[in-house]
């Protein structure tokens, strides 16, 4: 006997369902998987396979060889600075696709210009330098531009009061013991309050180095642009600022002033040079004009007690700073550390009018110039690649009717002097 099996109407509608639901499921998973694949697809030729829009990038070579032009950066300095233009590079543009560009050359001029007018050319420098990096400007008594490695330089004006009543200082004569005495003052702590109520200059100089031959004493006010407000006698310039030494060891500052330049490094004073020494007034210091002899007397004899480890050395290219005032001054040897920073303070005036002059120079006790010769060339003091020009130097004083006579009057200096950069 036969068996036949029917499935009840209830289970084949159920069956007919699932049919259709796996139907249905299906072909949402080939639509998902198409689409997916469509889209990846599509993805990775927008941004993977399609080739990339033309773009330049800047290539900085490194610091030692890099120019400093437009925005440069401070080049790595070591012990002995060469000359920027010996050992610097361009900045290279480099394209990371292929396609045709043109350029326009582009000249980097390498000659040094000189600053056009008589007041800019003093109070401005005597180069161009390069711009907003460590630079070569600052010569003299300072540029007005300020950024770069230069310290901060104010001048003041002892016969005019900043406000309120005279303050009763003359130029010359009876006037130089009152000029001495506020610089005396001021020498104890180098303290800028013992100048507030003296008259202000509203330009600020930003000074490299010092380098300045036997020139009239108008040159000051000339280069702080207050030549119309200031005549040329009893006048300070005041610099200040923060150096990074560029080596370890021993130095000593050597340089000389009309009327004097003076020197605090690390808060203390290790030069004081020139024909007047504001520290010994009154005593020991006259107003007839040979306190700088008496001076030198007590220094060699060994009888000033301030100024006990001073000495007086006579270079070629300064006969008058060697007949009148011994010619330079080295002061007290101090030490320092390589890449550590130190504050410093340079004091220049001028008291009785009539000549200027200033020099600073630096000995590295390392080295082995002997003081008897007077072919010796010191470090000039600078903070960036400044090296004063000879005959630039005596072009501006003749256009600012400051020079005296065609002599300079200024000793040469290594050509290799250290740097020893301002830091902010």
């Amino acid at each position: 006997m036969a068996i036949h099996i029917q499935m009840s109407e209830k289970a084949e509608r159920e069956l007919k369902r699932s049919s259709i639901r796996n139907k249905i499921s299906s072909l949402l998973a080939c639509i998902l998987f198409v689409g997916g694949g469509g889209l990846i697809l599509t993805l990775t030729v927008i941004f993977i396979a399609a080739e990339p829009p033309p773009e330049f990038l800047v290539y900085y070579p490194p610091a030692e060889e890099r120019l400093l032009v437009n925005e440069p950066m401070t080049p790595q300095l070591s012990s002995k600075a060469a000359s920027p233009a010996d050992s610097v590079a361009p900045t290279v543009i480099v394209s990371t696709a292929v396609a045709p560009v043109s350029m326009a050359p582009v000249e980097v001029p390498m000659d040094d210009s000189v600053w056009v007018g008589v007041s800019v050319e003093l109070g401005m420098g005597l180069r161009d330098g390069l711009g907003n990096g460590l630079g070569e400007d600052g010569s003299g008594l300072g540029t007005g531009k300020t950024g770069g490695s230069a310290l901060v330089g104010t001048f003041y004006d002892l016969k005019q009061p900043r406000k309120g009543s005279p303050t009763g200082i003359v130029s010359g004569g009876a006037g130089e013991g009152k000029v001495l005495e506020v610089l005396n003052g001021f020498l104890r702590n180098w303290s800028e309050s013992a100048l507030n109520k003296y008259y202000r200059a509203p330009q600020k100089l930003y000074a490299s180095n010092f380098y300045v031959p036997v020139a009239y004493a108008k040159y000051g006010p000339i280069a702080y642009g207050v030549a119309d407000k200031v005549k040329e006698g009893a006048w300070v310039a005041i610099y200040r600022g923060r150096v990074r030494a560029p080596k370890s060891g021993k130095f000593r500052f050597v340089g000389t002033g009309d009327e004097c330049v003076a020197v605090r490094f690390n808060s203390k004073t290790v030069l004081e040079a020139g024909y007047r020494i504001p520290s010994r007034w009154p005593d020991g210091a006259k107003v007839s004009g040979v306190d700088h002899v008496r001076y030198a007397a007590a220094i060699k004899a060994g009888t000033d007690s301030v100024h006990k480890d001073y000495e007086f050395i006579k270079l070629n290219g300064i006969d008058i700073w060697n007949a009148e005032v011994g010619g330079l001054t080295a002061g007290t040897v101090f030490e320092v550390e390589e890449g550590k920073v130190y504050p410093i303070e340079v004091m220049i005036t001028e008291v009785p009018g009539g000549k200027f002059g200033v020099m600073l120079f630096m000995e590295d006790m390392s080295e082995s110039l002997k003081p008897d010769n007077p072919s010796n060339q010191y470090h000039l003091f600078r903070t960036n690649f400044s090296t004063p020009d000879e005959t630039v130097i005596l072009e501006l004083l003749q256009k600012a009717g400051c020079n005296v006579g065609n002599s300079l009057q200024v000793p040469k200096y290594n050509p290799e002097s250290l740097i020893w950069v301002v830091v902010p």
